[in-house]
């Protein structure tokens, strides 16, 4: 896969595993469009890339409106050219028990979680079309794989986005468009400082409490990486159209305890 020249999107891009995709687009030849809510934090990692002498642009992205990502869309093709990889990375975080959660929680997590990413990736589509080998690398997460507790809203839009993820790598194969879920595990990044900076305020529910920290630290399995390791494989893994791409090793117990008890279950519908 070519990239020398050609552009790459990356939503989310003003920290954590946006900004690290985004190091990693440029560190390949690319022009990258850092787009996120967080302006001032794209402007950044966007001047640090140029500083290293690749062409880095930062837009601001509110990813649960779609004139915002029309705009952005528009932005990139004037100002960069068409899109060859398109990293749509932005999520938010809300944490607490399924009953506790309000209509007004559901709706901000899945606005910008799921619609906001289906948004995006159908109107970056025309662009893509027009790209010698298009990619597009959508940002699920290692808790779609197995359930978790007080974090239903969260991850129940990361099992949509692997669903999305891996149907749209079937409809857009004749094309030659290429679809990659990411499935991050424990990141050391500032996710849950920025899902709040992001919520709309009078949603009136905070995204995190101590109570919910301490269990969600719990339950988390696996080493905790830095944002530019968990990066590391994600062009190789495009360039050979891989269907998923994981960051690093995670405890992989609950996922094959998930996985028996589904081959048990068809066992048992064979009664």
């Amino acid at each position: 896969m070519h990239t020398e020249g050609n552009v790459a999107v990356v939503t989310g891009a003003g920290s954590g595993l946006g900004a690290a995709l985004a190091r990693r687009m440029a560190g390949a030849g690319m022009k990258v469009a850092l787009a996120d809510i967080a302006a001032d934090n794209a402007e950044s990692i966007a001047a640090e890339i140029r500083e290293r002498g690749s062409s880095a642009l930062a837009v601001p992205l509110d990813a649960g409106d779609e004139a915002s990502i029309s705009a952005l869309a528009g932005q990139v093709e004037e100002t960069l050219g068409p899109c060859q990889i398109l990293c749509a990375n932005v999520g938010v975080q809300q944490f607490g028990r399924a009953e506790d959660l309000t209509r007004a929680d559901w709706e901000w997590i899945y606005g910008v979680n799921v619609f906001g990413t289906v948004a995006l990736v159908r109107t970056f589509l025309p662009q893509l079309r027009r790209a010698v080998d298009p990619r597009i690398l959508i940002t699920a997460s290692t808790s779609a794989l197995y359930p978790c507790s007080h974090m239903s809203a969260y991850v129940s839009s990361k099992y949509a986005l692997l669903g999305f993820a891996e149907s749209l790598r079937l409809e857009l194969a004749e094309e030659g468009i290429g679809v990659t879920a990411i499935l991050p595990g424990p990141m050391a990044t500032t996710h849950i400082v920025s899902s709040a900076a992001a919520k709309p305020s009078s949603d009136g529910h905070p995204v995190h409490t101590p109570e919910t920290i301490e269990v969600i630290a719990k339950g988390a399995g696996g080493e905790m990486v830095d944002a530019d390791h968990a990066a590391r494989n994600v062009l190789d893994d495009l360039a050979a159209n891989r269907p998923y791409t994981i960051t690093h090793h995670v405890h992989t117990e609950p996922i094959e305890a998930r996985l028996a008890e589904l081959r048990e279950a068809f066992e048992l519908a064979k009664r």
